[in-house]
């Protein structure tokens, strides 16, 4: 989308709180990844209905023993909770603002899941809950110095030691691990990622977007298909997948299928041919044959998570959208 439309500026801003949402549960992963456990499932962003609602857990850890549901807050500067008032409010450089409760959200999502299995006959499963902030420098400031909150609220640096302390508490196996395994694959089943209408929510209509691929060097519209691979032709950097994201994010943001005419047009080439050998390196099922075939989206697990476009120049006036 070009920086001059009207919406470029708060899109921006919606994205950047995301994209440190993201980072920070980044940093959850990463810990998780080191926990010296191997006889447990992990589990993000799993969405589940319990009827007439949907929930969402941000990290699901599945064990014999019990189930622990982490909410991760990826807010800086500091937290200052206050058990008695239920409330959070966070400072940043003088600026204060408060949210809900954390740990009645995480409290909330035990409840919701605790039907969820129920109402698949399956109970007494021990449910811990954690918050953590992902951020080190973080400040968490319990304000009533409430000795439980030292155990509901807690940093990424020290979630080793608070599953250690859990597991210290739930010694006694629930499951069998072919039990815990078939539990494990009933969430994965249950689970129903959210999918958004991005466009409509920002109100951005496919002549406000910029067709084409930008570079990855200089941001400069569009790139240019020559000898096999994409080319700037403001400064001269070249690449051999560059198509690759702009098709994914295609799916992501129009529809589940694409056709060889509408790849054209999205990449900004002439060639049929060429349309054709670029989806088709790119391994995706597909239906129909000729001018009839559609090429479809892969499973939203499979789509790549550290991969973004860079923002055109501000002075970058090619096709102004207004």
């Amino acid at each position: 989308m070009h920086p001059t439309h009207r919406h470029h500026e708060s899109i921006v801003s919606v994205y950047k709180k995301e994209k440190a949402g993201f980072d920070g549960e980044r940093n959850v992963d990463y810990k998780l990844s080191a926990y010296p456990r191997d006889d447990l499932f992990l589990i993000k962003g799993l969405r589940l209905d319990n009827p007439p609602f949907y929930f969402q857990i941000d990290t699901l850890i599945l064990t014999k023993q019990f189930i622990t549901l982490l909410e991760i807050k990826n807010q800086q500067g500091t937290f200052m909770y206050d058990a008695k008032l239920r409330q959070l409010t966070q400072d940043v450089n003088g600026q204060v603002k408060a949210y809900k409760d954390p740990i009645l959200q995480v409290d909330a999502q035990k409840m919701h899941l605790q039907a969820w299995l129920e109402r698949r006959g399956i109970y007494g499963i021990p449910i811990e809950t954690l918050v953590v902030v992902a951020f080190p420098s973080t400040v968490i400031a319990n304000v009533r110095e409430d000795p439980d909150v030292y155990n509901q609220i807690i940093h990424t640096e020290s979630l080793h030691q608070h599953l250690d302390r859990i597991h210290a508490k739930h010694e006694k196996d629930v499951f069998t691990k072919r039990e815990m395994t078939n539990l494990h694959r009933q969430f994965l089943r249950a689970n129903q990622p959210l999918r958004t209408h991005i466009l409509n929510t920002h109100h951005v209509e496919q002549h406000h977007l910029i067709p084409g691929i930008p570079c990855s060097q200089c941001a400069r519209y569009p790139m240019i298909r020559k000898r096999g691979k994409w080319q700037c032709p403001a400064c001269s950097a070249t690449d051999d997948d560059a198509h690759k994201q702009r098709i994914l994010d295609y799916f992501l943001l129009h529809d589940d299928t694409i056709t060889n005419r509408t790849c054209r047009s999205l990449l900004q080439i002439d060639s049929p041919r060429t349309a054709y050998r670029l989806l088709n390196g790119m391994n995706l099922k597909h239906t129909g044959t000729n001018k009839g075939r559609k090429y479809m989206a892969p499973a939203l697990g499979d789509f790549p998570q550290q991969s973004s476009f860079p923002e055109p120049p501000k002075n970058h006036t090619r096709n102004p959208m207004r």
